[in-house]
């Protein structure tokens, strides 16, 4: 895999780039650039839902935005440290409509130089000027609703319904034979999906009654958990390079060592299956040393546009 001429992806830049994408789908004035070196920039931290973010803004766009009759009272150009001051006092100084940039508190507040900031931040425009984005907060899953999105209805996930269990001997399994019974010492009536248990059945006359609830994992399963919610269910990833149908006997050549060719274009055609089921497409990179798949088609259903 090493003798590929894969393009190469800067994890960095391609967050912040797959940020201001996300921002623009929204309908957001987003894009990648830096301040100006002559503007007075005020940086601060911000703690929200998704950890922390770091970002910086033109301090005196900020006050013109946010107290655009103040100018006019003054007989003199607000002095920088006094905007700082202000920045600090204001319960909510900034308005920010994306989600991840909800924040519940700023800290950290001080004068940042322009000159030593990248020139590709992502920057976004609010109600009281610019933000600019020195460190994204962390992503996280997000709940989605499920009966919304119909390409994810359709991603397959194996329920099963766990009777009970037992111990057995390797002796006495060796000698099992057809008119055996064997016994549940431990009843169950779990319903399992991805390892992980949500709920419990009972019988009736109807069929079987599902209740989710929490219930006694054993303690072995500590994978296991109780009460999930849907949304937060593991999917197993799949990512096929290439497939094709061959005899045992081309197979046999194959594992002796026979070279297998591959089309041209074949790094840019990666499937991606999600539990057995194709749900994009992409090309294969190199991300920080390790190989990785940049999507370039995603087969969403068009009932969810």
């Amino acid at each position: 895999m090493n003798t590929l001429a894969l393009r190469r992806v800067n994890p960095q830049l391609h967050l912040r780039s797959q940020a201001v994408k996300r921002w623009q789908r929204d309908g957001l004035d987003a894009g990648l650039g830096g301040p100006d070196r002559q503007q007075a920039c005020l940086c601060f931290t911000a703690e929200g839902g998704q950890g922390l973010w770091q970002g910086i803004i033109d301090a005196r766009a900020w006050l013109n935005q946010s107290l655009p009759q103040l100018p006019s009272l003054l007989a003199a150009q607000c002095p920088l440290g006094r905007i700082a001051e202000l920045f600090r006092a204001i319960p909510r100084p900034l308005q920010l409509q994306p989600q991840e940039l909800h924040y519940r508190t700023l800290s950290a507040v001080e004068w940042s130089d322009p000159c030593a900031l990248s020139a590709d931040l992502p920057w976004l425009a609010t109600s009281r000027g610019t933000v600019w984005l020195t460190r994204l907060p962390s992503p996280c899953a997000m709940p989605v609703d499920l009966h919304a999105q119909a390409w994810l209805r359709d991603v397959p996930q194996r329920l099963k319904l766990l009777l009970g269990s037992s111990s057995l001997s390797l002796c006495s399994l060796l000698r099992l034979a057809p008119g055996d019974v064997l016994r549940l010492t431990r009843q169950l009536c779990q319903c399992w999906l991805v390892q992980r248990c949500i709920g419990v059945f009972t019988f009736t006359k109807e069929g079987l009654l599902m209740e989710t609830r929490v219930v006694d994992v054993p303690a072995t399963q500590t994978e296991a958990q109780a009460g999930v919610e849907l949304h937060e269910l593991p999917v197993h990833l799949e990512f096929v390079l290439a497939s094709r149908e061959v005899r045992l006997v081309e197979l046999a050549n194959i594992m002796a060592g026979q070279l297998i060719t591959l089309a041209a274009d074949a790094v840019q055609h990666i499937e991606i299956r999600a539990n057995g089921r194709a749900v994009a497409r992409g090309e294969l990179v190199q991300l920080d040393g390790q190989l990785g798949v940049e999507l370039l088609e995603v087969y969403r259903d068009p009932r969810d546009e």
